[in-house]
């Protein structure tokens, strides 16, 4: 069940930077302040609603998959860390 949903949250991971990347910008930044933005205050919003839903989507079921990553790791083990590792503990002088 971990491996599982530990695939599918890498393979949301990689889709979600994809979807991203492909988006465009809304190339305002510095240009802005200088006039050169004054082109798109008045025209259509530019980008795509179903590439803007589509990573909604993939933000919330990321969201979704490390909360049930983290749950499923609690539960399987029920040692620290430090416990795990074997760290020798000191006495106080």
């Amino acid at each position: 069940m971990y491996g599982l949903i530990l695939t599918l949250h890498i393979l949301i991971c990689v889709i979600l930077v994809i979807v991203i990347l492909i988006q465009s910008g809304k190339s305002g930044g510095m240009g802005g302040i200088f006039g050169g933005g004054t082109e798109s205050l008045f025209s259509a919003p530019s980008g795509n609603l179903f590439l803007k839903k589509v990573t909604a989507g993939l933000a919330i079921a990321f969201i979704c998959t490390t909360l049930l990553l983290t749950i499923l790791e609690t539960r399987r083990s029920s040692s620290s860390v430090l416990q795990r590792v074997g760290v020798p503990q000191t006495q106080p002088r």
